[in-house]
């Protein structure tokens, strides 16, 4: 097994183009399970493409195991990579696709019969080893790739949106399926993706990447609780969190943010952390599950910790609601149970759950509070 580590490195295309990598530091801890996230452009996959070899570096170092790998030609590396497209032999069945690898490594055959007929039993394909690609649905031929990245026995796995070709329901299941198999073999494993639900149930650690950038390292519930700038609040979380930008004023004591919308109380133990605020603008944050219909808070909000809106459009999800609300010039989600029984035209009261609440500079979009 092995740990990776990102030392400032850099990976930059010529001209005058921003760096598609950008002195990024990080390190994925042995048998980890890391999710690199963000919009396409943000780096994500480069930054996994430097590991594998596929790309140079441009600076800095990259450090698998005890070795910096930086002049190693990917097939001294002992990474596995398992890409978007499958990349199959269509020539050639299951059990040799598993097998061409070892093969490649001059694996006796014995052995190599071995470890493809037990990859196969963990990704319960045996009974597809004697067909082509081509007999097999997305899903199986998507396994037959993971297996064989598992019969290398490598120090790492790579894997490269490797869900984004099949159907939600089968994502889904897939999803599940690779979380099982790191269970069982417990190989570090670097995944990239542009999908954050992904991100969110699979990772143990997820890094989110803007414009290159690092933005935050964390714990999937940390990155949901804490974010620690504006752009990971808005990228983590689905239906994305309510932005606003409001005004704090102090008024007998208390701290109330403003628009031309509403004037909200803010919580005493937030408000201590805005002082220095009073007076300007910041960004309001609050995500659509803790904006709720006023008789839903717990022990009920004052009335000054309230915002009166008007029901724009209600979204019937079965199992819940996205209602979009509107105060002012301000338009809000809300997620919300469907026993609620709202109407478009309609005008409610909603409250931030007080905890909940998040607040960021508007020239850095740093967290505040």
């Amino acid at each position: 097994m092995a740990r990776v580590i990102f030392e400032n490195v850099t990976k930059l295309y010529g001209g005058n183009a921003a760096p598609a990598v950008n002195d990024l530091n990080m390190e994925v801890m042995d048998r980890e399970f890391l999710v690199l996230v963000g919009p396409s452009g943000c780096g994500k996959s480069t930054a996994m493409r430097m590991v594998a070899g596929l790309e140079e570096i441009s600076d800095g170092r990259i450090i698998i195991g005890d070795r910096v790998v930086n002049d190693l030609p990917p097939k001294d590396r002992d990474v596995a990579m398992v890409f978007q497209s499958y990349a199959l032999y269509p020539h050639m069945t299951v059990y040799d696709n598993l097998a061409y690898p070892l093969k490649l490594r001059k694996v006796p055959k014995p052995e190599r019969d071995q470890r493809v007929r037990e990859a196969a039993r963990i990704l319960d394909i045996e009974q597809f080893l004697d067909r082509k690609p081509k007999a097999l649905s997305g899903g199986q031929r998507q396994r037959v790739a993971l297996g064989r990245a598992i019969v290398r026995n490598a120090d790492l796995f790579l894997m490269d949106e490797p869900l984004s070709n099949l159907d939600a329901k089968l994502r889904v299941q897939t999803r599940a399926e690779l979380i099982k198999l790191h269970e069982r073999v417990s190989t570090t494993t670097i995944y990239v993706t542009h999908d954050q639900v992904e991100a969110m149930t699979m990772g143990d650690r997820i890094a989110v990447m803007s414009l290159g950038v690092l933005q935050q390292l964390d714990t999937p519930q940390n990155l949901y609780d804490v974010p620690v700038n504006k752009f990971v609040a808005g990228f983590i979380g689905s239906p994305s969190m309510n932005f606003v930008d409001v005004t704090l004023q102090a008024d007998n004591g208390r701290i109330y943010a403003v628009t031309p919308g509403f004037k909200m109380r803010v919580p005493d133990l937030t408000g201590r952390a805005l002082e220095q605020y009073i007076g300007q603008t910041v960004t309001l944050g609050v995500r659509p599950e803790h904006l709720l219909e006023r008789s839903r808070l717990d022990g009920n909000a004052p009335p000054d910790a309230t915002i009166p809106v008007k029901v724009d459009i209600v979204e019937t999800l079965g199992n819940e609601i996205f209602v979009y609300l509107v105060s002012g010039s301000v338009t809000l989600t809300s997620r919300m149970d469907p026993d609620i029984k709202l109407q478009s035209g309609q005008e409610i009261e909603v409250a931030a759950e007080p905890r909940r609440l998040h607040f960021f500079d508007p020239k850095t979009e740093q967290r505040v509070a």
